[in-house]
Parts: structure tokens; C-alpha cells; sequence
């Protein structure tokens, strides 16, 4: 018989493996974590960042068919402070705070009654992300006050913290990683009117590094994210580890979306 016969399925089986379907489920919290919402422009080397907003919705309307509560912080502090199970939730959460975000998002979400939840860098707000070299990733613009406004009185957006500049916190000296976080804190305090609970921080940087989270918590955040893959167990033991995230990709289905929350990873490889 043709060796082809025999090759074919076992190659597909193999790349198969790839996915993590054979990984055992896990229970916890499911954080999802997205930065742009559009159409990736020309040039951007940050392709895996962006999910055009068709595939968004997708996303959205898969979470909501299947019976998951798309949560904003204030609701999870309300099943953290009474110990609630949380395997039916899930925190949608956008990172950097993108003008599109307001654009694509935030309709979305208002169409299928769920919330999401936004981690801002205050001094870009109405800006561009000033963070990347314009002369190797393209700039995008970020979302204004107006905007950020609007989406919070909506209802449908949180918001958190993602410092004021967005810098790698472990690697500049502990008295501006101290106002990075405090600050920034004061000031969406100031924009909303009303107390910041959440924060994340920039490329995951410091949140592993017990000087710098231990002046998260001093600065009065209930929940602090990293940009760890994964899911948290819960109940969360807040003084012994950061929140960890499910990081969507530019090509996830909903296929991929569906492992994430069971397994915690989608793709191995």
C-alpha cells in the first residue's frame, strides 16, 4: 500500500498537536487580553496585536452564545471580596487605551450587552502611542478624554490603569516607577470621578518583581495584571501573585478562543 496512505493522517495528527486540545481543562479566572481592534496597517511589524473587528464580534458573540458573563472590574471585585466561583466569567480587557477601541469595541460590546474593560496610559491619551519608534512600528492614535468619557457613562467600558507612560517598570529608577504608578492612578481618579481598582503593567514589565508590585498594591489597586499567559486560580491570593491573561491573537477563531478558556493556552507552538 502507498506509504502516502499512512503519512498523510499522521502528519495531520501531528500538526494538530500544535493546538492544545489534548492539554487537560483548567479551572480559574479567564482574562482575555486585547490591544487594537481594526485593520492592521501597512508597514506594522505588531500584526499579532490587531483583530479586525469582524473577528472581534465573532469573538463576542461565541463568549455570550455559550453563556459566559463579560464582566468589568467592578463586578470581579465583587466576586473577589465574596469568594464567588468564577468559571462563567470572563474579563474582556484592551490594553494601552486605542482610539480604536472607541471605534470598533466599544459598539460591539454595546450590541451584545457586555462590558470590557480598558487599561489607559494617561499622558497619550488623545495622542498617539508614543512608546514605539515611528521609524519601526507605525503610530496609532489613541483614544480622547471625550472618548474615554463617553464609553464609561455608557456603561460598557472600565477602566484601569497602564501608567502615565507606559515604560518598563523594573528597568527605570523606583522613585519614577513609583509616580508611573501612583500618579496615573490620581489622575484617572480625576477623569472619572470615581476610584481605579485595576492595574496592568507595560509589557508585563515589574509584575514579577516584588519592589515594583509592592508599590501597586501600596498605591490602592484591588487587581493587578500581568501579561503572563494563563489563568488565575481562584480563589486569588492577592499578596502572592499578580493576575495572569489569555493573550488573542491577530488569527485566533473561536476555535482558539474556546481552548484558551479550557485549557489556557490555545496554540503550543
Amino acid at each position: 500500500m502507498n506509504k502516502l496512505f499512512y503519512f498523510v493522517p499522521f502528519a495531520g495528527l501531528l500538526y494538530s498537536l500544535r493546538w492544545s486540545w489534548w492539554y487537560k481543562n483548567l479551572s480559574g479566572l479567564n482574562v482575555l487580553v486585547y490591544h487594537k481592534i481594526g485593520y492592521p496597517p501597512k508597514g506594522t511589524k505588531l500584526k499579532e496585536l490587531w483583530v479586525t473587528p469582524e473577528r472581534f464580534e465573532k469573538h463576542i458573540s461565541w463568549l455570550t452564545k455559550k453563556g459566559y458573563k463579560l464582566i468589568g472590574f467592578s463586578e470581579l471585585a465583587d466576586y473577589y471580596k465574596n469568594n464567588k466561583p468564577v468559571d462563567d466569567v470572563v474579563l474582556v480587557t484592551f490594553d494601552d487605551g486605542y482610539e480604536n477601541n472607541y471605534k470598533y469595541a466599544y459598539p460591539i460590546l454595546k450590541k451584545y450587552n457586555a462590558k470590557g474593560n480598558i487599561f489607559v496610559v494617561y499622558n497619550t491619551i488623545g495622542k498617539v502611542n508614543v512608546w514605539h519608534n515611528p521609524k519601526t512600528e507605525v503610530w496609532i492614535n489613541m483614544a480622547t478624554k471625550e472618548m474615554l468619557i463617553e464609553m464609561d457613562k455608557s456603561g460598557v467600558m472600565e477602566f484601569g490603569s497602564h501608567t502615565m507612560n507606559h515604560p518598563r517598570l523594573a528597568n527605570i529608577d523606583i522613585e519614577d516607577a513609583k509616580w508611573e504608578i501612583f500618579e496615573s492612578k490620581k489622575q484617572l481618579e480625576n477623569l472619572f470621578q470615581k476610584e481605579i481598582i485595576a492595574f496592568a503593567y507595560p509589557y508585563g514589565n515589574g509584575a514579577y518583581e516584588p519592589e515594583i508590585r509592592k508599590l501597586v498594591l501600596e498605591a490602592g489597586y484591588l487587581f493587578d495584571f500581568s501579561f503572563k499567559q494563563g489563568k488565575t486560580s481562584w480563589p486569588w491570593e492577592r499578596e502572592k501573585k499578580t493576575l495572569d491573561r489569555l493573550f488573542i491573537k491577530y488569527s485566533d477563531s473561536c476555535f482558539d478562543l474556546n481552548l484558551h478558556i479550557k485549557k489556557g493556552v490555545s496554540k503550543i507552538f
